[in-house]
């Protein structure tokens, strides 16, 4: 298998989640789908043990996530799920998050483009320092900032570590600055958040409880006219 299909009709969803690629650090599971999906399409009971448990548990967590930011119960149809990029990169054998080739990630942001351009989408939700990175330096959202201007500068790959397939950003934290900001594309709300291992938010990631927070705020914003309460 040598690539993941995006998840959702882009017809019906309402919401575009981009996560970062399939494996992000050491995993060799090869999903059909953007954090295993296909297992929430597939299975009428929720595995208990084993691989398919982990599985269907990252892609459920994925699902509560949301729902947790929007404050109610999102059906499945209005979601729509990619990564910046949908190919099995090599391994980072433990040492960190692997680094997206700019390439791939040029088009990776291509097809978003694309994607977003024929569909219906009311809210935009970036995972991660290097997914929000590569959307940033390449012009996919409306507007640039001085604080967008920073980030890209600071959330560059640092070049030791690029060098061996691994993604750390050249400055300190760059995200905790532009995390939980709204910021649009095409007049839709894009909100950068962190990345599903990292939440619920342990006792280290304590410094992103307030710009959760506002991610949390935003993404209600967003929503509020468009989802029916459940």
């Amino acid at each position: 298998m040598n690539a993941v299909k995006p998840y959702g009709n882009v017809n019906s969803a309402t919401i575009l989640i981009i996560g970062h690629d399939p494996r992000l650090q050491n995993s060799q599971a090869e999903a059909q789908k953007p954090f295993f999906f296909e297992y929430l399409e597939n299975f009428q009971d929720r595995p208990t043990y084993g691989p398919d448990a982990s599985k269907y548990n990252l892609a459920y967590k994925v699902l509560d996530y949301v729902n947790n930011l929007a404050g109610r119960q999102i059906p499945l149809d209005q979601l729509y799920v990619t990564n910046l990029c949908n190919e099995f990169l090599p391994s980072s054998k433990g040492h960190g998050t692997v680094l997206i080739p700019d390439e791939l990630a040029e088009q990776g942001v291509e097809a978003i483009r694309k994607i977003v351009s024929a569909g219906h989408f009311r809210l935009i939700l970036p995972m991660s320092v290097q997914t929000f990175y590569h959307l940033c330096r390449l012009g996919f959202l409306d507007a640039e900032g001085e604080e967008i201007s920073t980030f890209i500068e600071k959330a560059r790959p640092a070049a030791r570590m690029a060098a061996n397939g691994v993604y750390a950003t050249s400055g300190k934290a760059p995200f905790l600055e532009v995390c939980g900001r709204r910021n649009q594309h095409q007049g839709i709300p894009l909100i950068p958040i962190v990345h599903v291992k990292q939440w619920p938010l342990k006792a280290r990631s304590s410094h992103y409880i307030e710009p959760m927070q506002s991610a949390e705020q935003e993404v209600r914003k967003a929503l509020s006219n468009y989802l029916p309460n459940e």
